[in-house]
């Protein structure tokens, strides 16, 4: 099998491709798509701690951690004692990151339906249901 036939093939290029996409409609908000991601991730989940978030991204604490800092920096996420334990700091969103992801999800919105705009609404939903199935797949070792 050649490699421009290979399935691990055709998954990488789509997502260098989305990423681009997500890059550029999300440029204008001064956020990359990770760390739209993480602030979407932060919303949706707050108070969470940076490691659970790493976890849900699928990806290591240092990497997430990146992302963090520089949406601390920015002002859209912060990082409070968590009254659970007093030990861990969890993050939660500012009104100011709140408002962007609002901004920044209409963007998003638009550019995934024009991504997937070649794809039938069928199409689309099986496409969903496959990339769902595969992601709760573990990684071999």
């Amino acid at each position: 099998m050649s490699i421009a036939a290979r399935g691990f093939f055709y998954v990488q290029q789509v997502e260098q491709q989305a990423r681009r996409v997500l890059d550029e409609c999300l440029q204008g908000e001064g956020l990359t798509a990770g760390q739209y991601m993480a602030l979407s991730l932060v919303v949706h989940h707050e108070p969470v701690s940076s490691a659970d978030l790493a976890r849900r991204a699928r990806m290591t604490a240092q990497s997430m951690g990146e992302f963090i800092r520089t949406l601390e920096a920015k002002g859209l996420v912060e990082k409070r004692v968590d009254a659970g334990s007093r030990r861990s700091l969890a993050l939660t969103s500012t009104t100011v990151g709140r408002k962007l992801l609002v901004r920044s999800d209409a963007k998003v919105n638009e550019a995934e339906r024009l991504f997937f705009d070649c794809l039938s609404g069928e199409e689309n939903a099986h496409l969903r249901l496959l990339l769902s199935r595969l992601r709760k797949l573990r990684t071999p070792q």
